[in-house]
Formats: C-alpha cells, structure tokens, sequence
C-alpha cells in the first residue's frame, strides 16, 4: 500500500544546493557609511544611463531602515554578480531594466526577505532583468505570495512528459477534493495535499493529472490522488530566479 510521504529534505533548492544556508553575518554589521558607499557603487552602472531611475531608487533606499538597506544592498551585489557572469557567457550585455517599477519593487522585496532561500530568488529576478529585454514583471508579483513551502515544491515537481506513462484525464485544477499526491505514475509515496499545491496550481505553475486507477486500498477513494506536475509558466518561472 502507498503510503503519504511529507518529506522534502535533500532537495536541490532551486539548482543552487546547500550553497545558500544563510545570509553571511557581515552583512548586517557594516556601518551605515559602507552601505550607502557600496549601493552607490554597485547601482551606478545600472542607472548612469538611465534618466530618472537612480534618483528613484535612491530615494526608495533613503527611506529603508538599516538592516533592509543592508539586504537590499546584498541583493543587488549578487544580483550584478549573477548578471555579470550570464553575460560573460553569452557575450551580452548588463541592460538598465526595461520595467523599472517592477525592478524597484524586487529591492523592495528583497530587503524585506530574511530568509536566505527566498532572498537568493529576488536576486535572481533582480539578475534577470538586467540581462533580459523581455523579462515578464508579473514574476516579481508572484513571487511575493512564495514561502519555502512552495518554492521546494515547485522544484521537485516534473514537467508533465516525465510523469511517465497514465491512464488519466485532465481534471479541473478547481478541484479541491484531492487528499494525496505523486509526482508520476510510478511513485509509490504519496504526498499530502495541503495549500501549496492549491496556490502553485492557482498561479498556472503546475497542473493535475488523474489517473482512473487512483484507488489505493484501505487508503483513498477514486480520485483523491493526483499526479502534480511542473507547467511550461513554472519552467519558465524557475529559470527567472535561477538567473
């Protein structure tokens, strides 16, 4: 019998591994001085060019208390960072961004995350925006209903080619009578729906397949368990904040 499974360690956590366990303590203890020193610095090549913008953003920055003014600083150190090596590879260029509201609001966010896996994603929509003209900023608004939760769940999910071979239908992604879930056809453990899965679904990054022969003796009903998978709006997503 298939029995439900929650866990999520050991996932790669947005391809990045172990690699972002915390912020780096050092951020937080620089003097108010050096911070402003270094988001002048860093900010200069991406407003130089643009009319408006760094009086923009630097008043966004004024108005920040000290620890966002820290994190919004180490967001686009790594954001440049990230651009930089991106562009490196291609043989592109660092742009100004295209959505400036959209980019302001990713600061804004990203100095409010204390959480070192999501911060680490800003910075990835804050890089993908200085090397893509055609960065879509409805991710920046998705971005901001994302915990951990969704963000690990996202990654373990399948495009919907790997699921393997089913006999299903599609089902409404409405549908809120589903208890467990599988990433495909062949998995054994099945995970526990829970508002996660609702909310990936609602924001069009996964869908639901499920299959007629959902029944697992003793456990479930016909169609209590679907078979989750990762959208083309969810690998597109993924590659943003991967940036």
């Amino acid at each position: 019998m298939s029995k439900p499974d929650n866990n999520n360690e050991g996932l790669d956590f947005i391809g990045i591994g172990k690699v972002v366990k915390s912020i780096p303590p050092e951020v937080f203890t620089q003097s108010t001085n050096t911070i402003i020193e270094t988001f002048n610095k860093i900010t200069a090549p991406i407003t130089e060019t643009t009319s408006g913008f760094g009086r923009y953003i630097r008043q966004k920055f004024d108005n920040m208390v000290e620890t966002e003014k820290a994190l919004a600083t180490y967001a686009i150190q790594r954001a440049l960072a990230k651009a930089d090596e991106k562009a490196a590879k291609t043989g592109d260029r660092i742009i100004p961004p295209s959505h400036i509201k959209s980019f302001v609001k990713s600061v804004e966010e990203a100095s409010k995350e204390m959480d070192s896996s999501l911060h680490e994603m800003w910075s990835g929509l804050l890089s993908e925006q200085l090397v893509n003209p055609n960065f879509h900023p409805h991710f920046v608004e998705m971005l901001q209903h994302f915990s951990p939760s969704e963000a690990r769940l996202l990654v373990s999910l399948r495009k919907y080619e790997k699921i393997g071979k089913h006999v299903g239908n599609y089902v409404s992604y409405s549908d809120d009578s589903f208890r467990y879930w599988k990433r495909s056809s062949q998995d054994k453990i099945l995970k526990k729906w829970d508002y996660s899965c609702d909310l990936l679904i609602d924001f069009k990054f996964a869908d639901i397949a499920e299959p007629k022969t959902s029944r697992v003796k003793g456990l479930l009903g016909p169609g209590r368990v679907a078979i989750l998978y990762r959208t083309k709006a969810g690998d597109a997503f993924l590659s943003a904040v991967r940036s």
